[in-house]
């Protein structure tokens, strides 16, 4: 019987619990199983009381308390520098390093299992709006799927699978078409069609059939705004598509992060590369970095959308200035992913959205709005725009040809691992 681990990183008490929820849905399904369970959670929670929470479900699960996670660190310090991780802040990619040092440390119990690396913030399931309600359905048993294609393609080395209802990048990277959506009502209600996600970020265009759906339920107009600013989303393009029923592969276009699936641990072996600036704030897409560097040493990345996760994001605690830090860093990110996997073009078309973004959003808000009631959101974004328009671009490819070097070097003393 195959084990199937899944591994994540969390802070919060009701995200872990939500998302233990959904996998015992799932595997609710059938009674008997071609797998085996277990859970690893890294709890950085401030009360460090996951482990005592998780009396009620039937999974063996080994919670790693933060006393073990920074001794996890130290054990490996050297795997922090090969991979340009900082350890001055909590990244996600420091978060992955801190997996991937314990998957080292006790590598032969993964030899044989498949690893799946999630946000604490997803949900084993997939969206669906019925009525303009956003639901989760559990109906897919994505373990039985998983373990038939371990062990029919032992050819491919991780997949790289999406995120639905909220995607799993700053909401300001989307809510310009959000917002123009909303206040020039290009949107039509209809609940008997289904419905895929859209935001700037992957410049999706429309086809004469798509069409924009109102989602949310609120009435009052500076709350909806507010709420696009936040991430909630309030408005879908909406075309008619059929489900995914089969498993489609595809080479991984690298775009996206929260939902890696390895079946070969050597995987792991690979210093999860990151890219930071000078002031230590890492950039935001390490997930794609690093994917970038596995398919460059020869491991078979591919994308494959059926195995969904729903990102199940909470906004109590987004506020503008934590959203424009992100986009900025996501900006580093993605400018680098540009340059690195595309080229100097992809990179300069990259940047000039970003350049032309944040004032178009500015633009939207000034025609639409009482300037007054969005005075905190308008200041921020105008310092924003001013800090994106100031981007020193000779000097950022400066910076991204020492990392290529320094990534060139790292290959090279790393192909051995997957001769």
């Amino acid at each position: 019987m195959t084990e199937i681990s899944i591994i994540f990183s969390t802070k919060s008490k009701e995200n872990t619990k939500n998302l233990l929820r959904s996998i015992q849905k799932v595997n609710s399904f059938e009674g008997v199983k071609d797998y085996s369970l277990s859970i690893i959670i890294f709890d950085k929670t401030e009360g460090q009381n996951i482990k005592k929470s998780l009396s009620t479900f039937d999974f063996s699960i080994d919670v790693i308390s933060l006393l073990n996670i920074q001794a996890l660190e130290q054990k490996r310090l050297d795997l922090f520098v090969t991979a340009n991780c900082s350890r001055k802040i909590d990244s996600i990619q420091r978060a992955r390093v801190q997996q991937q040092i314990y998957i080292l440390e006790n590598f032969e119990r993964f030899t044989n299992s498949v690893i799946w690396q999630v946000d604490d913030d997803m949900l084993f399931g997939q969206s669906e709006y019925i009525g303009n309600k956003h639901i989760v359905n559990y109906s897919t048993n994505y373990f039985s799927k998983i373990i038939e294609l371990y062990h029919d393609n032992k050819n491919i080395d991780a997949i790289i699978s999406p995120s639905t209802y909220v995607p799993p990048i700053p909401s300001l990277l989307y809510c310009r078409t959000q917002l123009n959506d909303f206040f020039n009502k290009k949107y039509l209600p209809e609940n008997t069609i289904r419905h895929l996600e859209y935001h700037d970020y992957y410049n999706q265009s429309k086809c004469g059939k798509d069409y924009s759906i109102f989602l949310s339920e609120e009435n009052d107009r500076t709350t909806i705004v507010k709420n696009i600013f936040k991430g909630i989303p309030v408005t879908r393009v909406s075309h008619e598509i059929s489900q995914d029923v089969d498993v489609n592969f595809k080479d991984s276009k690298l775009l996206r992060g929260g939902n890696f699936i390895v079946f070969n641990p050597y995987v792991f072996e690979i210093p999860h590369l990151g890219y930071k600036e000078n002031d230590f704030i890492p950039a935001r897409r390490s997930d794609m970095i690093h994917s970038n560097l596995l398919s460059e040493l020869g491991f078979q990345i591919k994308d494959v959308c059926y195995f969904r996760l729903v990102h199940n994001r909470t906004f109590s605690n987004y506020c503008i200035e934590s959203i424009s830090t992100s986009y900025y860093s996501d900006m580093i990110g993605a400018l680098l992913m540009a340059f690195l996997y595309k080229g100097e073009g992809e990179f300069e078309s990259r940047l000039q959205f970003h350049l032309n973004h944040i004032k178009n959003i500015l633009n939207l808000l000034y025609e639409n709005v009482n300037v007054n009631e969005f005075r905190t959101e308008i200041e921020k974004l105008i310092e924003l725009n001013r800090k994106i328009n100031s981007f020193d671009k000779k000097n950022f490819i400066n910076e991204i040809e020492e990392f290529k070097k320094t990534k060139e070097q790292l290959k090279i003393r790393l192909c051995r691992l997957v001769l």
